[in-house]
Formats: C-alpha cells, structure tokens, sequence
C-alpha cells in the first residue's frame, strides 16, 4: 500500500521548486500574464479496478515540478502577483494514522515544502475568493476542474501549458545534479549486468530483476520505463519489454539493455549493447561499430545554435557510410541518402529531451510540424539546442524483419543492397543502440553518462574481470 506520509530523510526540493515558479512566471509576464492564479492538480490515489490495492503512486510532472511535493490528492494554486504558492491537502479521515501513519499536517507542508500557504481541498473556492481571481490559468491538459467550482467560468488555458514546457526545457544546476545521480545509480546497474551475462545463463527477466534491484538499493526506487533487457534477434525489436527468452547460447550473439531509473522523479535513460561471451566478433562487431560511430559524430558536434534534426542527418550519414564499408550497401553515398536506404536500418530518430520524464515535454514547440522522411519522421524533438537543454543521443542499426521484408521484396530498392550481405546480418543480429544523456553546455555537452563502459576495449574489460 501506498502512504501519503513523508519521508523525513528525503531530499528537499523546496529551493528547486521556488525558483522553477519563478522560471514559469517570467515566461508568462513576457506573454503579458501579470494577475489572475495559476491552477494545477497532482496525482490522485488510484487503485486497481474493482480492487481496494493502490497503484505505486508517483506525482505528477508538471506540479512535482512548481511543488516538489510527493503526496497524493492535492492542489497548487499560484497567485500570479504575489507569487505566493498555495497548496491543498486532502481533508484525512479519522482512522487515516491507523492504517497509514501520521498525515502530513498544514505546517508540516509549509515547511517541507517552501510554499506560503496550505489549507485543506475543501477550501480552494474560499482561496480563490480571497485573492479575487479574475482568471485562472490551466494546462491545456487539464480536465480535474470539480474543486474550484464556479471560477470555472473564469478558465484560461492558452498560456500555462507553453510558460511550463518553455522553463522545464532549461535545466538548472540542480535538475541537472539529480539527473547525474539518476545517471549514476543506472550507470552502475548497466555494469552490472555487463559482469551478470554469460551465454545461456539466466534469462532476459533474471537480468531485468538484477538492474532493477541494483537501482532500488542504491535510492532509484522506480524505473523511468520499462526496462529492455533484447537477446540476439530481440533487439531488432525497438521496444522489446517482453523479457522473457533464455540468454542466447552463441558466445558472439549481442544483449541490447536500454533501461534507466528515476531519482527524485529525474530520468536517466540509457542503452549499452555487448557480446553475451564478452567479446566483440564478426558481423556482430561491425554493426557496433557503425553505431558507435554514429554516436560519436554527434556527440562531437552538439552545441548551441544546431539543429536537433541536422544532428538526426548527421547520424543517418554516418550510418550510411558504415554500411557502404561494410557490403551490407551500394552505390554513391548522397544517392543512397536522398533514396533513404540507410532509413532501413537506422528507422527511428535520433533522441529527445529528458528529465522529469523520459520522454520530456517540449519536443514540438507549437506551429513547428513533424518531417515526413523516413527516419525523420519518428523524431521526438525538432528545437534550436540551448545551453541547459537535456537530450538523449541514441542511434541504432536494427535488422527489422517487417522492414526488411519489404525492401528485398522492391527491386527500386533492392539496387542498392547487397542481398546476400543483408541476409547473412539478419539472419545473426538483431540490434544495436548506444544511447546517453547529454546537457548542452555554451561549448559542447556535459555527457551524464558517458563514463558507462561502450568504447569496445573498456566493455570487454568490464566483461573479462
């Protein structure tokens, strides 16, 4: 069972909170928003249909963001003129402490944290009386309006939603720093499972079990996503969260672990691919080698004032050319590119924005639409990279059945294939993605996890001690 007490050894996130309101309320001065309140509700207590059984309770982004607060049922109301935070709490029952534990109290809340004011749910529309709200501001998203009843007429949702994902896409110092320790204790788990694999040992769930314990005891109680733990041929599987086949037998065949857990709501996202008997061998370590390469060009040309989807090109050039030196394609290079081969195998976009959420709000400012290409096509983010933006760089080569099969079955594509060459990587590897989480800095980035083992000799260290 879930409980809305707190955890009197918590880190704060008070200061983080404080000045994240300030950031929301810049942004929305400068769209000419200087009265009225700012409206948000957290996450509700769920439990599981027709059960009495909570769903693990995690807080809503957005209002973890502006509060910092990990209880359920409650409220934030912001008075946009004096910036005074307001949060509600549930009104608890008589037997709450019984079965939950002490509730927090309205001075207790205050002082955890940092906001002005704390009152019970029941007395939101007293509050909004008070501060005389001739507006209210909500996301666009937001659908629980029951407590504020009658200001509902007063609804304005043309601006929160932009004020918030604008701030959240910049990242203080302190975001970043919980976003390194989430980094830190996934990093961590990635190498242990790196030293757990062996060939026909354990399964893809064993493994998922031994990362998951390795971040809950080291303070990464939830996952960001569900981890994937891909063997052999289940790699080619983008999000492959099955997880239940043996571990391959062949010593040369490639495990895909993409998995990351949460600190303090922060996500770390991290995928490392290595041989399951330690070494890298023959085709196998060719398509890692492509990949690794990918990465490493677009790592060396972040920095601010780049295009996300020129760094997208950037990979899909790289890919292209790796592919030509190994046989797997043919013909001239920009043919191949305008023709969209290298598409085949490197089928989904680059990255995208991360913090507290894997996939993090902000990837499509409005009036910037969706590219139509072939690879382009799955980017998460089309933005101008600042200092401060999060992003994940992720590429992969993947030998899609679904996607391959339609290709040798075109002769306009075909052309441009060694089918041979093509079937022979199919037939044997399934996938390959190395994936970290970079900050954009004024010169290049700060690589979060770039100390985790993916350089070819230092996995094979890792492997062999």
């Amino acid at each position: 069972m879930t409980t809305a007490s707190v955890n009197p050894s918590r880190r704060s996130y008070a200061p983080l909170a404080r000045e994240n309101r300030q950031k929301v309320l810049k942004h929305l001065e400068q769209a000419g928003i200087t009265s009225g309140v700012l409206y948000l509700t957290g996450m509700k207590t769920e439990e599981r249909k027709w059960t009495d059984c909570e769903v693990p309770f995690r807080q809503e982004s957005n209002f973890f963001y502006l509060t910092g607060v990990t209880e359920p049922d409650c409220h934030l109301v912001i008075d946009v003129a004096s910036q005074d935070a307001h949060v509600f709490i549930p009104k608890f029952s008589e037997d709450h402490a019984l079965w939950m534990g002490p509730p927090p109290t309205e001075t207790f809340i205050k002082e955890r944290y940092g906001v002005q004011h704390c009152d019970v749910v029941d007395n939101i529309v007293k509050t909004l009386e008070s501060l005389k709200a001739s507006k209210v501001h909500i996301l666009e998203q937001e659908k629980d309006l029951a407590a504020i009843g009658a200001f509902k007429d007063k609804i304005d949702s043309s601006a929160l939603s932009t004020a918030v994902t604008e701030a959240r896409m910049i990242k203080s110092k302190g975001e970043i720093e919980l976003m390194r320790r989430a980094a830190k204790i996934s990093g961590d788990a990635h190498i242990a499972l790196m030293k757990a694999a062996k060939p026909g040992k354990d399964t893809e769930r064993q493994l998922q079990a031994l990362f998951e314990y390795e971040c809950f005891r080291n303070d990464g109680r939830y996952q960001a996503y569900t981890p994937i733990v891909a063997s052999g041929r289940n790699g080619s599987v983008l999000h492959y969260i099955d997880n239940t086949d043996p571990i391959a037998q062949d010593k040369r065949d490639l495990l895909l672990v993409d998995a990351g857990c949460e600190y303090e709501c922060y996500a770390a996202d991290i995928t490392r691919t290595f041989p399951i008997g330690g070494k890298f061998e023959g085709d196998w370590k060719t398509t890692y080698e492509i990949v690794l390469s990918m990465q490493n060009a677009v790592l060396a040309a972040i920095k601010p004032g780049v295009e996300w989807e020129d760094m997208h090109k950037l990979a899909n050039r790289v890919a292209a050319e790796g592919l030509l030196k190994a046989g797997l394609i043919k013909g001239d290079l920009d043919t191949l590119i305008a023709n969209h081969i290298p598409a085949l195998f490197f089928p989904h976009g680059l990255g995208h924005s991360i913090g507290l959420d894997v996939h993090d709000v902000g990837g499509y400012p409005k009036g910037v639409p969706r590219l139509t290409d072939p690879g382009l096509k799955y980017l998460r983010m089309r933005r101008t990279l600042k200092p401060g933006m999060a992003v994940t760089v992720e590429p992969g080569i993947y030998f899609v059945d679904a996607i391959l099969d339609k290709a040798l079955a075109d002769s306009n594509v075909t052309q441009y294939l060694d089918v041979e060459v093509v079937k022979r990587f199919r037939k044997t590897v399934g996938g390959v993605r190395i994936e970290d989480d970079v900050v954009v800095t004024e010169t290049g980035v700060d690589n979060l996890t770039g100390w985790v083992p993916k350089e070819v000799a230092d996995i094979e260290k890792v492997m062999s001690a």
